[in-house]
């Protein structure tokens, strides 16, 4: 599935050799007119800290002191941590070779101690003895996936841990597609593991009465119940504001219906296998009009994850359905901080917890995810550097750790004696998940 390497193998995990770096000559003409400033250039993330709507804040109270759900608060921590470290589930036949190179090992041990003159008996309690050993050190060394029942307690814990997070980190990958393209307006907004809705707060917060149709998918009932309500005030019986908003449980059959957008954020967990990704990965794609969104966890599994979608979608056969990378890889090339030491590809995004039960308080996430969009990679497209690390400013420099258009990881040393003033200026104020102007 995978593509071959197409990048230099460097002894670290940066190449630093000299190379040649200027500010994007189209830019110049605008930082002389002070249209752009240094501090805020094109490139720069400009959702800087994200706090969930006033509205849905007032129904998300409303709902949890109806529901009695303060006693849940520890629980909810205990979630949400919990979902920050899974692990994927092991692949079919894995357990299998682990638990053969286990018995291997342990009944070699076991026989190397006793004679060959054993009775039948002798032999059953020995190899009874050994495949209880086998047993024990699966059982310690195996991770034991399972995925999670979202009952009406788990969503009400879910909706105090991870509600405001996953909005702010939705918000800041949304803000990619309104900043590049500030005309786009999405009809059609498709949601896979929808959940308590989050995908339709931050579709809204950019392009709220341009979507005439919302598609939401859970599994979980109670997901869909939670869902409604908030935003419907965290009241029954109140009219539902978004027309053409619609649940449903599974994904549908049919793939002749497509949508402008299609997200799936922090749902592909839940399925069993690399398989089952894959096999919706490609359902999703086909219901895609312009753009597939994959966002996960920050962690080497929810990497693991994004880059097995973007990896799919980039090597499926020449057609209708071909698709680029349009956020965060200024390339389609393979990712090298996958290929190199195994490192996630993951950004941070700072937010306001949920003011409940107590204050809010302002923390970070850590978050995976590649925007895919349908089509050919436009020719005009800058192919900005991404910042893929936070820049080290230090006096008279600045350090940039860059994911560049030819699929390679470069470390630029930005100083005031060997860069023009802008140029500088720009390295130096830039973030973690910034674009960088430069050529």
């Amino acid at each position: 599935m995978f593509r071959k390497l197409r990048i230099t193998r460097f002894s670290t995990l940066y190449s630093n050799y000299s190379v040649k770096v200027e500010l994007d000559t189209s830019l110049k003409d605008k930082f002389e007119s002070k249209e752009y400033k240094p501090r805020k250039h094109p490139g720069t993330t400009r959702v800087k800290i994200a706090a969930l709507p006033p509205d849905i804040v007032k129904a998300i109270k409303i709902v949890l002191d109806d529901s009695g759900a303060r006693s849940m608060h520890q629980d909810s921590i205990e979630l949400s941590n919990y979902l920050r470290s899974r692990l994927l589930p092991p692949e079919e036949g894995d357990i299998d070779q682990k638990a053969a190179k286990i018995h291997d090992k342990i009944s070699k041990k076991a026989y190397s101690k006793i004679g060959d003159n054993l009775t039948e008996d002798e032999l059953n309690q020995l190899n009874k003895q050994v495949q209880s050993k086998v047993f024990n050190v699966l059982k310690a060394n195996v991770y034991r996936w399972g995925n999670i029942s979202y009952d009406k307690v788990t969503c009400l814990q879910y909706l105090m841990s991870r509600s405001a997070p996953e909005y702010a980190v939705l918000v800041r990958v949304l803000d990619e597609i309104r900043m590049k393209y500030p005309d786009y307006k999405p009809r059609s907004f498709f949601d896979f593991g929808s959940g308590l809705g989050t995908g339709t707060w931050a579709v809204n917060n950019y392009w709220n009465g341009d979507i005439f149709e919302y598609f939401c998918v859970d599994t979980s009932p109670h997901m869909h119940d939670l869902a409604r309500l908030l935003l419907c005030q965290g009241k029954d019986n109140v009219t539902m504001p978004l027309k053409g908003y619609f649940q449903r449980q599974f994904l549908p059959a049919s793939t002749d219906l497509k949508y402008n957008i299609v997200l799936s954020a922090f749902s592909l967990f839940e399925l069993p296998s690399m398989r089952a990704r894959l096999e919706t990965i490609q359902k999703l794609w086909k219901k895609t009009e312009d753009f597939l969104i994959i966002v996960e966890q920050g962690s080497n599994a929810g990497f693991q994850i994004v880059n097995e979608a973007r990896e799919f979608v980039l090597n499926l056969p020449k057609g209708k359905n071909n698709g680029y990378a349009f956020s965060p890889c200024p390339n389609d090339n393979v990712c090298p901080r996958y290929l190199e030491l195994k490192t996630p590809c993951n950004f941070i995004m700072k937010y306001e917890s949920l003011p409940y039960p107590s204050k809010s308080d302002v923390f970070a996430e850590l978050f995976s995810y590649v925007i895919l969009r349908k089509g050919v990679r436009p020719s005009d497209d800058p192919q900005w550097p991404r910042i893929v690390r936070a820049p080290i400013v230090r006096s008279g420099h600045t350090i940039c750790r860059l994911c560049t258009k030819q699929g390679e990881l470069q470390e630029i040393i930005f100083s005031k004696s060997k860069f023009d003033q802008t140029t500088y200026r720009c390295a130096r104020s830039s973030n973690w998940g910034d674009l960088l102007p430069v050529k």
